[in-house]
């Protein structure tokens, strides 16, 4: 079957000038859906920077550049960002070198931390670390009984160092998983001939393995940096008293002050900056893909070579565990910690769970998280599906890579606004399309990735046999992509979840989630019940997950 499939894809090839599944997509798919598409996504970016022109364009900008907040914001968000960024690095290479070179007890664990910034809403992390690392959290009371302490000694949640922190521990599991992929994929071939020629493991280390895996470190970092500079939630929380980012004053601009034109002249500067961060981001992750090309060996994970080594890797596994396991573990304690009439006496049990289900708001936000996590996640798999094969009609990196991921340079609070304005009012559709549009772009990477990654011979193949150009793609290549797809639609459905951003910028009436539900319980101080519903939400995307394994454990 291989022979005739080889054979049949050198004439299909040959007949097609070597354009291969190009073709198979089709002119339509090319020249007009993928315009449409990007049309689609920029119209509420267009819409949000319409306040613009109300009084003039020179005089918003010039208003906004002289406002006192503006560089302050701008200065502290990129401060905030590239730290964050650092910190994510620092913590996420250790784990890639594990995950991709070494072979272990606990390896699946650590994997399983790359789905974190997926499944895990920020706000559940912000609860976290309040539960954890707040002056009444457990890691002070637990300090100040060891040490017979009086004041609590930690203090530094609520500051710079707080939010870098909370940044880093929702971002690592990022830089982990992009940076190990490469590890994984770096020649044998390569590394054993340096070794060979005289080349010390440092050697072999900085002239081979480290220019293999840079573009993906690259890649990673301006991705992380990206997700830190539109933080919202966190930076509410954890930034302390007179400190934002554009961000936050975005949000306070058009939402307290009512004046859309400076909200728009924030979010332009913002965007800009976003914009040149992507563009780096689209050329690191060319250079990634380029390294995928040709016929590489590659090195099997292999045991600890001695107890050094297993030494440092057990104190990693500690330090991930207690500094950014711990309030993960806090967010359980919580939920099922029964309060008596002092906050001091609690006991073990179910109640706050009970409490919740008897509720009727939390039932309609758990309906309403379904119901709003598969409408995102249909519209965002559809579009990036529709992308990503017709981007293949185009060689443009700013037609391929850079353009499609447009929304990684807008934040949610932008698009929220884009569409309400777009549209008239907030509603549901308005909701599921900034959530769709916020997710696709890591939709339209995997789908795009697993195309470029299938051999095309099949579909080639097809093709000279009679399948037409599209029962080709629908029979052949569609299923070959059927798990980067399954993978996709977990992925959107879990950033819908965990999403509170765009109903706290443009609230529907009536419409609560589960994200927004915690916002609010949250808000009223009721932490046992909001951490059982962190509890609920996290197994909710966490079961999506499970059915994504296991249908491509099927396939």
């Amino acid at each position: 079957m291989t022979k005739i499939c080889t054979e049949a894809g050198r004439k299909q090839s040959a007949r097609t000038g070597g354009t291969g599944i190009r073709l198979g997509q089709g002119t339509l798919a090319g020249s007009v859906l993928f315009p449409l598409l990007l049309v689609f996504i920029l119209l509420p970016v267009l819409a949000a920077f319409r306040p613009l022109l109300d009084g003039g364009l020179r005089n918003n900008v010039l208003r906004a550049l002289t406002e006192p907040r503006f560089l302050y914001s701008f200065r502290f968000g990129l401060g905030q960002a590239l730290a964050s960024t650092a910190c994510a690095l620092l913590l996420g290479l250790p784990g890639a070198f594990l995950l991709a070179r070494r072979r272990f007890a606990g390896k699946r664990l650590l994997a399983a931390l790359t789905v974190i910034p997926f499944s895990m809403p920020a706000l559940i992390v912000a609860i976290g670390f309040v539960l954890y690392y707040g002056h009444n959290g457990l890691l002070n009371r637990l300090l100040m009984a060891l040490f017979n302490l009086q004041e609590p000694p930690l203090r530094f949640l609520y500051s710079f160092q707080g939010l870098v922190l909370a940044h880093g521990f929702y971002n690592f599991p990022l830089v982990m998983r992009y940076v190990a992929d490469a590890w994984e994929r770096v020649s044998a071939n390569q590394e054993d001939a340096a070794r060979l020629l005289g080349a010390g493991r440092l050697r072999v280390f900085r002239t081979v393995t480290l220019p293999a895996i840079l573009p993906a470190v690259g890649s990673a970092a301006t991705l992380v940096f990206l997700l830190c500079f539109f933080s919202f939630v966190i930076v509410m929380l954890f930034s302390g008293p007179g400190i934002s980012t554009p961000e936050v004053e975005i949000y306070r601009a058009a939402r307290f002050e009512f004046d859309k034109p400076l909200a728009s002249a924030f979010a332009l500067a913002e965007t800009l900056i976003a914009i040149l961060v992507l563009a780096l981001y689209a050329l690191l992750e060319a250079k990634t893909a380029g390294a995928d090309q040709g016929q590489i060996v590659l090195r099997p994970p292999q045991p600890f070579k001695n107890r050094l080594s297993r030494l440092l890797a057990a104190l990693y596994g500690l330090l991930v565990l207690f500094f950014f396991g711990g309030p993960l573990i806090a967010i359980i304690v919580e939920a099922f910690s029964v309060r008596g009439r002092s906050y001091a006496s609690a006991s073990l049990g179910v109640q706050n769970f009970l409490r919740l289900y008897t509720s009727s708001g939390f039932r309609t936000a758990f309906a309403n998280t379904i119901l709003l996590g598969l409408l995102a996640a249909f519209l965002a798999t559809i579009s990036g599906i529709l992308l990503a094969v017709s981007s293949r009609s185009f060689k443009s990196l700013l037609l391929t890579r850079i353009l499609p991921l447009l929304p990684l340079a807008i934040s949610s609070v932008v698009l929220a606004f884009g569409w309400s304005s777009l549209l008239g009012s907030s509603s549901l559709l308005v909701i599921a399309l900034v959530q769709a549009v916020s997710a696709y772009p890591f939709i339209f990477k995997a789908i795009q990735g697993s195309v470029g990654r299938n051999d095309e011979k099949y579909l080639q193949a097809a093709r000279t046999l009679g399948s037409s150009r599209y029962s080709a793609f629908l029979r052949v290549g569609l299923p070959l992509a059927l798990p980067a797809i399954l993978s996709g639609f977990a992925f959107a459905f879990a950033i819908s979840a965990g999403d509170a951003n765009a109903l706290i910028v443009a609230p529907v009436s009536g419409l609560e989630t589960l994200a927004s539900y915690l916002y609010k319980l949250a808000g009223s101080y009721r932490f046992n019940e909001a951490c059982a519903a962190a509890v609920i939400l996290s197994a909710l995307t966490a079961f999506v997950f499970f059915l994504k394994d296991l249908n491509n454990g099927k396939a």
